[in-house]
C-alpha cells in the first residue's frame, strides 16, 4: 500500500504535497551532488511513495527538472537584482564576487552549477532546462556588458558575448569551490584575480556590492 492509499485519522486519503517534495529534493540536491541523490532517498526524506512522485512529475527526470526550474527562479532573481542596479562595471563585478564567495545559501554550492557540471549524466528534460538557464544567464551578462560599453565602461576589447561566457564560467568555478569546502577568502581572491581580466580596477580596494 502506497503512502497515497493510506488513510488519515479521519478516513480521508492522504495526498502528496508537491511543493514539499520539491523543497525536499532541492535541499537534498543542494547538499549533495544531484545525480547521486536517489529518488528512493528523496521519497524517504519527504515521506512519500515513488508512485505518487511519478504521478505528480512523470518521472525522476521530471522531478529534477521541476526542482531546477524552481531553483533557477531564485538564482536568476539574485543575479538579476545585481545586474539591474545600474552600477558600474567594477561595482557589479564586486557584487558578483560577494555572491559567489560569501552568499550563505551557496555554502554547499549551487544546484544549477552542480547540474551544469554533470550535464552529461542528466535526463533529457533536466538537460534541456540546464541549457536554457545557461543561455539565459549568458544573454543577461552579455546585455549588461553591452550596456556598460555603451556608457563608456566596457570590459576592455573583449566582445560582450565572450566576456559574458568568461564571467559565467568563473562564477561557476567559484561556486564549485564553495561546494568543495574551500575557504571563502581563497575563493574571493582567486575570483577577483580572474575577473580582473574584465576590469583591472577590481583587485585591491574594489567597491563591494
Amino acid at each position: 500500500m502506497s503512502d497515497d492509499d493510506q488513510k488519515s485519522p479521519r478516513g480521508r486519503p492522504r495526498t502528496m504535497d508537491a511543493d514539499q517534495v520539491l523543497e525536499t529534493a532541492m535541499n537534498a540536491y543542494w547538499r549533495e551532488d544531484p545525480v547521486d541523490v536517489s529518488l528512493n532517498a528523496i521519497c524517504q526524506m519527504a515521506g512519500v511513495s515513488k508512485p505518487s512522485v511519478y504521478r505528480a512529475f512523470g518521472s525522476e527526470d521530471g522531478l529534477m527538472e521541476a526542482v531546477l526550474d524552481r531553483y533557477a527562479e531564485r538564482l536568476q532573481a539574485v543575479l538579476g537584482s545585481v545586474l539591474a542596479r545600474g552600477d558600474g562595471l567594477t561595482e557589479t563585478l564586486a557584487a558578483l564576487v560577494d555572491f559567489a564567495a560569501d552568499a550563505p545559501d551557496m555554502a554547499t554550492g549551487c544546484v544549477y552549477h552542480k547540474m551544469l557540471a554533470a550535464r552529461h549524466r542528466l535526463g533529457p528534460q533536466t538537460r534541456a532546462k540546464v541549457d536554457a538557464i545557461e543561455a539565459g544567464t549568458q544573454a543577461a551578462f552579455a546585455a549588461f556588458f553591452a550596456a556598460r560599453r555603451a556608457a563608456g565602461d566596457g570590459a576592455g576589447d573583449l566582445p560582450d558575448a565572450v566576456a559574458a561566457r568568461f564571467l559565467a564560467d568563473q562564477i561557476g568555478l567559484a561556486l564549485g569551490q564553495r561546494a568543495a569546502g574551500l575557504p571563502g577568502v581563497q575563493i574571493r581572491t582567486t575570483l577577483t584575480l580572474a575577473l580582473s581580466v574584465l576590469d583591472p580596477r577590481l583587485p585591491g580596494d574594489a567597491p563591494r556590492g
